[in-house]
């Protein structure tokens, strides 16, 4: 855990967002807000000298202008009554299955970006982190909405901290490729941008290979660990440690912007890969043990006792709070967890990809890391020098 901090945590929260609904039958389900701090609270998360609970319940005006499209937001706005699709609605990709018009479609898109504003603006005013459980929409582009994902709340609140002048790296560990992130900054040098998420071989948005490097002066700023099916805890954290810990040490950034999503998870529906909270939560605390200023922003996860458990478990390291053990906790009459293990009733079961598969994932790892020194760390090391 990291502590010390004289400033407070925030979690940002907005009982508004948790209200809406995309339809019945679709995977994303931001009744997650309100679940996350019920669980928390109910933890006693919530409350104490080091803990800032901001309620967000009204979105700032012209916030979507500082990403996105004029002809983007306007079809956005006339999508907001969730009752008529228009073509120039399908045009920006609102309307489909993946992506479709509901009623407060807007108000939601609005208010969820504003959220992430607010915590970057808490970062900037001292708090060490900030965590907006209803953000990290990166697949939205400047003028379409793609994968669930209608705001790019994760550029305003980066292109926020960059205005104060501070130095951001942006590091995504969502099963699926932070790609209209990855084209935001692509060209720059200004933010780190680092994905880890499930080959795009097999898994939407179809990119984030690891030649995706950057261009012009962005070219070694763009880090993409693209992870093959059925990559569990060692794998993830093989390259977590050796590659997102050693491009961060390279590029000393003031502030993380993190998309901490948990559909890499075992048992995430619409994923193949299979980490657990336990491996989660341990590059979490890599990464907050070294960089203590971080932005958290929620992501995708469709299970609901994943994004629960894990979010309350982010949050309580986020927070420098310790969580009581617990009573080991069971799924189906299967034991999880050692019950002395601090807050063991919210840990998965330890999840082991073996045998010959475990082989050759560990070996695609490790080729990962080869690239990343050969080809991309010494960039990083040219560029930083020329600062």
């Amino acid at each position: 855990m990291t502590g010390g901090s004289k400033e407070p945590a925030v979690f940002v929260n907005s009982s508004r967002l948790g209200a809406f609904r995309f339809s019945p039958e679709h995977p994303f389900n931001p009744e997650r807000v309100t679940r996350v701090f019920h669980m928390c609270e109910a933890r006693s998360l919530l409350s104490g000298p080091r803990v800032s609970v901001v309620d967000v319940e009204t979105a700032e005006d012209g916030l979507l202008a500082r990403f996105h499209t004029p002809e983007y937001i306007e079809a956005l706005k006339r999508a907001n009554g969730g009752t008529e699709i228009d073509v120039e609605m399908l045009h920006h990709g609102i309307g489909s299955a993946e992506n479709p018009i509901f009623k407060g479609v807007y108000d939601f898109s609005a208010l969820s970006a504003t959220a992430s504003l607010v915590a970057s603006r808490r970062i900037l005013a001292g708090a060490d982190t900030a965590f907006n459980p209803c953000g990290g929409f990166h697949h939205a582009h400047p003028d379409r909405a793609s994968g669930f994902c209608y705001v790019n709340d994760i550029a305003i609140a980066i292109d926020e901290l960059l205005a104060a002048g501070m130095r951001v790296a942006y590091v995504d560990i969502d099963a699926h490729h932070g790609d209209a992130v990855q084209e935001a900054y692509y060209e720059t040098p200004a933010v780190l941008t680092i994905s880890v998420h499930e080959t795009g071989k097999t898994l939407f948005p179809w990119g984030g290979s690891e030649q995706e490097i950057g261009l012009g002066a962005g070219k070694g700023y763009n880090v993409n660990v693209p992870l093959e099916p059925g990559a569990d805890d060692d794998v993830f954290l093989v390259v977590f440690r050796e590659i997102v810990m050693e491009a961060l040490r390279v590029f000393r950034p003031d502030v993380i912007v993190g998309q901490f999503g948990t559909d890499t998870f075992a048992t995430d529906p619409l994923t193949h890969l299979r980490f657990t909270n336990n491996g989660y939560i341990q590059a979490i605390e890599l990464l907050h043990a070294s960089y203590p200023r971080i932005l958290a922003l929620g992501g995708g996860g469709y299970n609901m006792r994943d994004v629960e458990q894990g979010w309350t478990l982010l949050w309580a390291e986020l927070a420098g709070l310790e969580l009581e053990p617990g009573y080991g906790g069971s799924l189906g009459g299967v034991f999880l967890m050692d019950s002395s293990i601090p807050g063991s009733n919210l840990r998965d079961m330890h999840v082991y990809t073996t045998g010959p598969e475990k082989d050759r994932l560990m070996a695609s790892a490790r080729e990962l890391v080869r690239n990343f020194e050969i080809e991309i760390e010494p960039l990083i090391r040219r560029g930083q020098a020329k600062n």
